[in-house]
């Protein structure tokens, strides 16, 4: 009985968890604006964000407090099984840390942690379509 049950909630795990990976994907487009916020933690889990020594070493500023509130655009979508990567550009042409043209994000586990936030223009848009 317990073997039956264990394989039943293995089953419901296996076959649930690839459906919830395009929750996101379908809402973001290449093109759209998406926000940087705030980390949940001191540092950013889902955004791969260079570490401050290589930031420095190529002659840029390592201020992570540039980043909250910083307007981007999805540049590329790569999606692969249940992670997508998101390669993100700043909005403004400009570049991150006065050095990085692009940036890349899990994209779902940033929006669902809050350091990615959809833009409502980009919404708008999208809804347009």
């Amino acid at each position: 009985m317990k073997q039956k049950l264990f394989l039943l909630a293995l089953a419901t795990l296996v076959f649930a968890l690839p459906s919830k990976a395009q929750d996101y994907q379908d809402l973001v487009k290449i093109g759209d604006e998406l926000i940087i916020s705030s980390p949940v933690s001191s540092n950013y889990k889902y955004i791969d964000v260079p570490r401050k020594n290589f930031i420095i070493k190529r002659g840029g500023i390592a201020n992570m407090k540039s980043l909250e509130n910083r307007k981007t655009i999805v540049k590329a979508i790569d999606n692969r099984g249940s992670y997508v990567k998101v390669t993100l550009s700043p909005a403004d042409g400009g570049k991150f840390f006065n050095v990085y043209r692009e940036l890349n994000a899990d994209l779902n586990g940033a929006i669902e942690n809050g350091e990615l936030v959809i833009s409502t223009k980009s919404r708008r848009q999208s809804i347009a379509r």
